[in-house]
C-alpha cells in the first residue's frame, strides 16, 4: 500500500518532460525525465528549491535524454546553494548526453556523478 507521504509529487509535466520529487530516507530525489533544453530552463529553475538549506538532494537524470547547458547552469546554481548552506548535491546518471558535458566542463567536483541513488548515498556515508 502506498501512502500519500511516499507517493512521488509530480511538479512539472509537459512536452515530453517531467520532474518528480520524492523522499528516499534522508534524501530528497528530483527525477528528471525527457529532454531539458534551453526553452525549459526557466521552468526548471522555478521548480527546484530556491533555498534548499542543508539537505541532501539527488538529481536523478537516468531518464533524461538531453540536458542543455542552460539546464546544467540551473543544476549548478542549485548545487552551489546547497554547498553554501552545508547541504550535499549529487547527480545520478549514466546517460552519455548528460555525463559528457558535466565531465568536459569539469563540474564533477561541484555536482558529483553517480550511477545510482545507492552509490550517491554510499559516497556520502564514506565521507562522514
Amino acid at each position: 500500500m502506498t501512502t500519500d507521504a511516499t507517493r512521488p509529487r509530480q511538479r512539472f509535466s509537459g512536452d515530453g518532460r517531467s520532474l518528480d520529487v520524492h523522499e528516499d530516507g534522508d534524501l530528497e530525489v528530483h527525477t528528471l525525465r525527457g529532454e531539458f533544453d534551453f526553452a525549459v530552463s526557466p521552468t526548471l529553475a522555478e521548480l527546484l528549491p530556491a533555498d534548499p538549506g542543508a539537505r541532501r538532494i539527488v538529481l536523478d537524470l537516468r531518464e533524461a535524454e538531453y540536458c542543455a547547458s542552460s539546464c546544467l547552469q540551473v543544476l549548478l546554481r542549485l548545487s552551489g546553494r546547497l554547498r553554501e548552506a552545508g547541504g550535499r548535491p549529487a547527480v545520478v546518471t549514466t546517460v552519455p548526453a548528460v555525463v559528457r558535458p558535466i565531465e568536459l566542463l569539469g563540474l564533477g567536483d561541484v555536482m558529483p556523478l553517480h550511477p545510482s541513488v545507492a552509490a550517491a548515498r554510499a559516497s556520502w556515508e564514506e565521507e562522514a
